[in-house]
């Protein structure tokens, strides 16, 4: 895997595209959420590089803000830039073919007065399919090492694995390069890690009847509360609340990846894992998560789904 990133320069300039990007609060300072990813991402990324504060609802700027001695992971903080680039519009992805995405069924429909998508003007290279992005954007991405001479660099591909553009139709999970990571962390995987996993793949009875309890509460609250005419969901059978639990505990599953783990690296250990982000809906972690599960408890198929 390519390791010629950037060594220095990218931070500042990674900070002043989130500073100005992320949606601000009205009438304060600080920049607000909304609760999307991308934004989400941002105001963590903002707070990790030392410029701001975190509160319920997005980040507020920190007075003397500087770097961290220590930054973030770049690879991280290419992603939160990619989101949320996509997020505002600012950077769009065009098929194969450089035509751009059909979003409504097979028409591009345009608002009245809205101009179709510009071409592509970022060429598709090293994997990587055609784009476009507006001048700010492409600023950054080269100073990220992603861009260069017009065409994305070979250090870019794995990263777009976590930020997976459907209109470029990507397969990473037969590339050797995701077999031998899959092959690095079932063979290293941390004593506290494997205890976790050991846990939340474990699903008893016990669980099971709790669930069916809370679900039947529920019900009751729900009833007692809009009559007993209301139109509620009967409580959960068994079935219903073990699949349930599957899904919780699938999606701790993949928190443990969004946070433990890196193509890079592997398992992170305790220092790296306070330089990294908590980047949710990571497609690479997830994909990581659903093969390292399929070898170590093939007989658990939930634990190996999407």
């Amino acid at each position: 895997m390519a390791t010629n990133i950037p060594t220095a320069g990218w931070a500042a300039d990674v900070v002043d595209f989130l500073s100005r990007n992320i949606p601000r609060v009205d009438g304060e300072e600080g920049w607000n959420d909304m609760a999307l990813t991308a934004y989400q991402i941002g105001c963590e990324a903002l707070v990790t590089l030392g410029q701001a504060d975190e509160t319920r609802w997005g980040a507020l700027p920190r007075k003397n803000a500087q770097l961290p001695l220590e930054l973030p992971r770049w690879d991280d903080l290419c992603v939160s830039v990619l989101r949320l680039a996509t997020q505002q519009r600012l950077l769009s992805y065009h098929r194969p073919d450089g035509s751009a995405s059909l979003p409504t069924g097979g028409w591009l429909v345009y608002r009245i007065g809205e101009p179709p998508p510009p071409p592509p003007n970022i060429a598709a290279a090293n994997g990587l399919g055609p784009a476009f992005a507006t001048p700010e954007v492409l600023s950054v991405l080269r100073t990220l090492g992603l861009l260069a001479e017009g065409c994305w660099t070979e250090i870019a591909e794995a990263v777009f694995w976590r930020d997976w553009p459907e209109e470029w139709e990507m397969s990473f999970t037969s590339d050797s390069r995701f077999s031998d990571a899959l092959e690095q962390a079932l063979v290293r995987i941390p004593p506290d890690i494997r205890a976790e996993m050991d846990k939340l793949v474990t699903i008893t009875d016990t669980d099971v009847t709790a669930a069916m309890k809370r679900s039947a509460a529920a019900v009751e609250e729900a009833r007692a509360k809009y009559g007993p005419n209301a139109n509620i969901h009967p409580p959960d059978t068994h079935a219903e609340a073990r699949r349930g639990l599957e899904l919780l505990r699938r999606l701790d599953l993949d928190w443990l990846f969004f946070r433990r783990w890196r193509l890079s690296d592997g398992w992170l250990a305790p220092k790296e894992v306070g330089k990294a982000l908590e980047i949710f809906h990571d497609d690479l972690a997830i994909a990581m998560r659903c093969a390292v599960f399929k070898r170590l408890y093939p007989n658990l198929t939930f634990a190996a789904a999407r």
